[in-house]
């Protein structure tokens, strides 16, 4: 069925990374997840109440939020459509990822409160119809939820969207409970056995469960989120295909939601090279550009190459170091021309436990380098773990 609407409703949908295509599948996914979800809830809430299962009922509910989500990242998808402006030069991507928090706040509030519901009947029991409608109702629910499920993973994977990968998620966390639900009323039925109000509570954590789970991973793409490999590697593979690039350095990709990136990275050669240079990096930005529609911005640094001079600067660095710690070890370092002045450049990899005094040791490193030579300017990167971008590993 999918298969069908994409071909309906999505232009050129085999097109995954522009950003326009990627939207579309997020919106798609959300109309059908309402349309199916509102279908499920209307079945469970009608035969909940028929049975007296207030884990049914509870079930329903849990779908109609799942509605409600769908609605409210529809509205998301629908702004995030609206690309640069003056205000917002980069897109409306991430309003996707503010969408989000409201909808995993929304969901982990309706399984406290079907949490009471659930607890209330444990106190004061009825017990529940059983009939074959309830089974055909439950039974058809974990069918369309791992329906749901596969389809939700697999636009996630084309839209890189953290909305869509926590409904996907949670697909499998109702199909779970509802499972749990069928178990409660077939177990009531040929048992003395009512642990109809229990499994409610079951399903009530599952909600709030995939509820956190959301809210966790929205946040940590607010935060920000290391790139994936294979993208790194692509754009890694561009820049090795130029043999005057030396190395790179501070690869980042910039994420402003629905495939929208900036890529930006500093790479490195000799003053002799420069025309290559410059010729390159603008191929590199067009072959970027074409794969990805994300625009780029590269700062060539022309390497100084001095051994002796080299040997000398790393020797005076670790010299200040060791008064620290010998754990510490200087990384990518290079010397970069300034005009008349010199880039000291170089990763401080340090261990965590001097994080707190990393800067009283770059301190001390300039003021040893940039009083004996007030030509040199000292760039320090200090990292706990190592991470590193270079073309010759």
């Amino acid at each position: 069925m999918m298969s069908l609407f994409m071909r309906m409703f999505i232009k050129n949908n085999e097109d995954v990374s522009n950003p326009s295509v990627k939207k579309a599948y997020a919106t798609l996914s959300s109309v059908v997840g309402i349309l199916l979800n509102l279908f499920l809830c209307t079945a469970k809430i009608v035969i909940g109440l028929l049975s007296r299962s207030v884990a049914i009922s509870a079930d329903g509910f849990n779908n109609l939020s799942d509605a409600g989500t769908n609605l409210v990242s529809l509205l998301g998808f629908k702004i995030a459509r609206y690309g640069g402006g003056s205000t917002h030069p980069f897109g409306h991507g991430r309003i996707e990822w503010i969408m989000g928090i409201f909808v995993s706040i929304a969901v982990l509030l309706m399984g406290i409160k079907l949490a009471g519901t659930s607890v209330d009947a444990i106190a004061n029991p009825q017990e529940p119809m059983f009939n074959t409608a309830v089974v055909i109702v439950l039974v058809l629910s974990v069918l369309v939820k791992i329906y749901m499920y596969y389809y939700n993973r697999q636009f996630a994977k084309i839209t890189d969207s953290e909305t869509l990968k926590a409904t996907a998620a949670d697909c499998i966390s109702d199909s779970i409970a509802t499972i749990a639900v069928l178990a409660s009323a077939i177990v009531s039925h040929l048992t003395v056995f009512e642990i109809d109000g229990y499994c409610g509570v079951l399903v009530s954590v599952f909600i709030m469960f995939a509820g956190v789970k959301s809210l966790w991973e929205v946040l940590g793409r607010i935060m920000g989120k290391a790139a994936d490999a294979d993208t790194k590697d692509i754009i890694l593979k561009m820049v090795k295909s130029h043999s005057e690039i030396i190395a790179v350095h501070n690869l980042m990709l910039h994420d402003y939601g629905f495939g929208y990136f900036v890529v930006s990275m500093r790479v490195e050669g000799c003053r002799k090279d420069s025309e290559q240079l410059y010729i390159g990096i603008n191929q590199i930005s067009y072959e970027l550009f074409q794969k990805f529609h994300c625009d780029c911005f590269i700062q060539i640094d022309y390497l100084l190459e001095d051994k002796e001079l080299t040997n000398n600067i790393t020797e005076q660095i670790y010299s200040v170091m060791k008064k620290y710690s010998d754990a510490i070890r200087i990384d990518n370092f290079r010397l970069i021309e300034n005009g008349s002045y010199i880039n000291v450049a170089f990763d401080m990899v340090y261990p965590a436990e001097l994080q707190k005094r990393e800067e009283e040791i770059y301190k001390d490193i300039r003021d040893r380098l940039e009083l004996k030579n007030p030509k040199y300017r000292i760039i320090i990167k200090g990292i706990i773990r190592r991470e590193r971008f270079s073309l010759h590993r």
